[in-house]
């Protein structure tokens, strides 16, 4: 096993590695991005990546006070044929979870288990499994954001 530096230093290798082979794609409407921290601008929604031993996860993290969560969780919901539509596996979806400090969060997201950011032969698929999937949601949120806009 890895010490608690050494791991350390292998995630932050293979983000630092990721965020290079993205950095040239840009997003769905032509802008730099940054792939890694990307900013939905709108405060309570969040796509966030993470890989650990057991897999990589890609998701949506709605946050703020439960109404703000169920509004936009409902929002998601009316566009799930469209969200849908942009990828080729299915998402799960959660409206009521919470986070690692208990703080209440709606949650819609994709696991690719068998994935282990610790063995750099998974490199390939966990960036593939990234790129697939956070240019798919740019993609979807360049065309709906402005919905999320209007009624947020």
């Amino acid at each position: 096993m890895y010490t608690k530096q050494e791991a350390s230093a292998i995630r932050q290798q293979f983000w630092t590695t990721l965020g290079q082979y993205l950095s040239p794609i840009p997003s769905a409407t032509g802008s730099k991005v940054n792939w890694i921290n990307y900013k939905t601008g709108i405060k309570n929604i969040h796509f966030k990546m993470d890989a650990d031993k057991d897999g990589a996860i890609i998701r949506i993290e709605i946050r703020g006070e439960e109404a703000k969560i169920e509004l936009i969780y409902n929002l998601f919901v009316s566009l799930q044929k469209q969200f849908n539509s942009f990828f080729t596996n299915e998402f799960t979806w959660q409206k009521e979870t919470f986070d690692e400090h208990n703080k209440p969060l709606g949650c819609i997201y994709h696991v690719s288990e068998n994935l282990n950011v610790f063995k750099k032969e998974d490199w390939p698929d966990l960036i593939s499994f990234f790129k697939n999937n956070i240019t798919s949601l740019d993609a979807f949120w360049a065309e709906h954001k402005e919905i999320f806009e209007m009624n947020i």
